[in-house]
C-alpha cells in the first residue's frame, strides 16, 4: 500500500510540474504558487533554467528546467533511459520511473553529500522536433539542516509528501508547451 501511495504521489508530482510550464521564451513560470524567472540559458542547447526570486544557477533551492531533445522520439524509452543514467551516475540514488506515462522521480546527491536533490520530470512530444522534458528540482543542503542525514530525510519526506501534486501539474501542462 505504501508503494502504491508513493507511485501515485510521483505521478501527481510530475503532473503538477507540467501544468505550470511555459514556452522557453517565457520569462516567468508559475509553479505551485511560486514564480520562477528565466535566469540561465545553459551551455546545453535547447535547455532553459528558471529560479525563484533571489536564487541563481550557483545557489538555489528549487528550479524548473525545460529542455528539448531533438534526437529522441519515444517518451517511454526516454524516461527509462534517463532513470537508468541517473542510477549509473549516482550509485545509491533513489529512482522511480513510470515508463508508461514517461515520468521519473529521483533523489540524487553529489559524492560530497553537501545536499540531496529531489527531481520530478516528464517527457512529451515536442511541437517542433523530438521530445521536450519538463523537470522540477528541489535541493536540501546539509549545512542548512545541520547534517547530511537531516538533508537526506528532508528530501525523502518532501518526495513522499509532494510527489502526487507535482506529477499532476506535470501531466496537465507538459502537453501544452514546447521549446522552439
Amino acid at each position: 500500500m505504501k508503494n502504491l501511495k508513493n507511485i501515485l504521489g510521483l505521478i501527481l508530482a510530475i503532473i503538477t510540474l507540467a501544468s505550470t510550464t511555459a514556452y522557453a521564451q517565457e520569462q516567468k513560470i508559475k509553479f505551485n504558487k511560486d514564480t520562477y524567472t528565466l535566469k540561465d540559458y545553459t551551455e546545453r542547447p535547447n535547455e532553459y533554467e528558471y529560479f525563484t526570486n533571489g536564487e541563481t544557477p550557483e545557489n538555489w533551492h528549487s528550479k524548473i528546467t525545460l529542455s528539448n531533445h531533438p534526437n529522441l522520439t519515444n517518451e517511454t524509452e526516454a524516461a527509462a533511459e534517463y532513470a537508468h543514467k541517473i542510477q549509473e551516475q549516482t550509485p545509491g540514488a533513489s529512482v522511480l520511473v513510470l515508463p508508461d506515462v514517461a515520468m521519473a522521480e529521483y533523489i540524487t546527491f553529489p559524492t560530497t553529500r553537501d545536499y540531496y536533490e529531489y527531481n520530478a520530470l516528464i517527457f512529451k512530444p515536442s511541437k517542433t522536433k523530438g521530445l521536450d522534458m519538463f523537470k522540477f528540482s528541489k535541493r536540501f543542503y546539509a549545512a542548512e539542516l545541520n547534517s547530511t542525514e537531516e538533508a537526506r530525510k528532508k528530501a525523502i519526506n518532501f518526495a513522499q509528501e509532494n510527489s502526487a501534486k507535482h506529477m499532476e501539474i506535470l501531466d496537465k501542462t507538459a502537453h501544452k508547451y514546447s521549446i522552439d
